[in-house]
């Protein structure tokens, strides 16, 4: 792996396993649904590195079960050109997974939990959305709960 630095972007080249590859497009297939737009995997990290430090609220078991079943490296040659906040929220990423799980990590490992917590978080958001608890009940949207909810719904008798 290596690393590449321009003033407002930093670009990483990374070589990861097909599990980790198959975890991006996953996640870029998500997140082109989740904005109604094509999106890229740098567009998806400099979304998400913003707005918190991924892994914290994973237990250090979770995230070792995570690492096993998609491993970090591989032969797969990517490019992430990212920005450079989100580069250094990848780097508070990595620091802080060292500290959890007392092994050296990666960039890619860093990834690899962000991604992994994205697609998390969109699966749990569409299991609340088919139980009538996503987030347009919460925001108060009647109109679409009582369309959702209208064909779904039998009368006691």
């Amino acid at each position: 792996m290596g690393e590449n630095m321009s003033a407002d972007n930093r670009n990483y080249v990374l070589d990861i396993s097909i599990d980790l590859f198959r975890l991006t497009t996953e996640s870029l297939r998500l997140h082109s649904n989740e904005t109604r737009q094509y999106q890229t995997l740098a567009n998806l990290v400099n979304c998400r590195a913003e707005t918190k430090n991924c892994g914290e609220e994973h237990r250090p078991d979770t995230l070792r079960k995570h690492f096993h079943a998609i491993p970090t490296d591989g032969d797969i040659h990517i490019s992430l050109d990212i920005l450079k906040t989100s580069a250094e929220s990848l780097d508070q990423t990595r620091e802080h997974l060292c500290r959890k799980l007392g092994s050296d990590m990666t960039v890619g490992d860093a990834l690899s939990v962000l991604l992994f917590d994205y697609v998390a978080e969109r699966k749990a958001a569409e299991v609340l959305d088919r139980m009538g608890l996503g987030e347009f009940n919460q925001n108060g949207d009647d109109k679409h709960s009582g369309q959702s909810r209208e064909g779904n719904v039998l009368p006691f008798k």
